[in-house]
């Protein structure tokens, strides 16, 4: 009776050991039947992206899904989807919806270097150079980018003084704003140290006593004479 059931648990080892065998051999062969049939349309895809590069573009990653950039990789969201043809825009107007409570130093610092690091609602110029697009995507969830559309009829000799940004990005230029006094009063307006800002008047209305009007600094002076 010992010897038959030393037999037989051999022989269930031996039974085991065959099978799992059998079974890796059948799984890599199977791997490698479906590396062999591989659609010929995604052959096709990678081809022509490996070929056809567009500006700033290394080629393709590693992985073959993706297209490398300088500075990051994208990833398409169905295999061989291109964008359509569009002339980028030169410049970006880039303003941060986001607060930096809590975020990490690198992205504190590409806003310090964007000068985005103050109020929110600031707005930043930014060209369309690589090194900046590779900056506006470490943080792009904390931006808003919206490019700038230059008009056709660019003024030759540089003027600017009618120039107004919309908040669509549209750069417009308005013949009415050229008006030179019409600016001259809007930039003695901002240097006019007579005019209070709110957070001066606010602090005023704060601190003085209620019982006392003629301390108000927006009060006509006191004739104690």
């Amino acid at each position: 009776m010992l010897k038959l059931r030393s037999t037989a648990s051999s022989l269930l080892k031996q039974y085991r050991f065959i099978s799992s065998v059998v079974t890796t051999t059948s799984s890599e062969a199977s791997t490698a039947e479906g590396k062999k049939d591989e659609s010929s349309s995604d052959v096709l895809v990678k081809k022509q992206w490996a070929g056809s590069k567009r500006k700033n573009q290394r080629g393709v990653t590693e992985d073959g899904l993706g297209q490398a950039y300088i500075g990051f990789n994208y990833y398409p969201r169905f295999p061989g989807q291109e964008d359509p043809p569009y002339e980028p825009s030169k410049v970006f107007m880039v303003q941060r919806i986001r607060s930096l409570l809590g975020k990490p130093y690198y992205e504190k610092d590409i806003f310090k270097s964007l000068g985005l690091d103050g109020k929110s609602s600031k707005l930043a110029i930014v060209a369309n150079t690589p090194s900046n697009c590779a900056k506006l995507w470490k943080v792009k969830h904390l931006i808003r980018v919206t490019p700038i559309s230059l008009p056709q009829d660019l003024p030759e000799d540089g003027d600017l003084s009618g120039a107004r940004l919309q908040e669509n990005g549209e750069l417009r230029f308005i013949p009415k704003l050229k008006n030179a006094t019409s600016t001259s009063t809007y930039i003695s307006f901002r240097i006019n140290r007579k005019f209070f800002s709110s957070n001066t008047l606010r602090h005023h209305e704060r601190t003085r006593p209620r019982c006392r009007p003629h301390h108000h600094p927006l009060s006509p002076p006191v004739d104690k004479s």
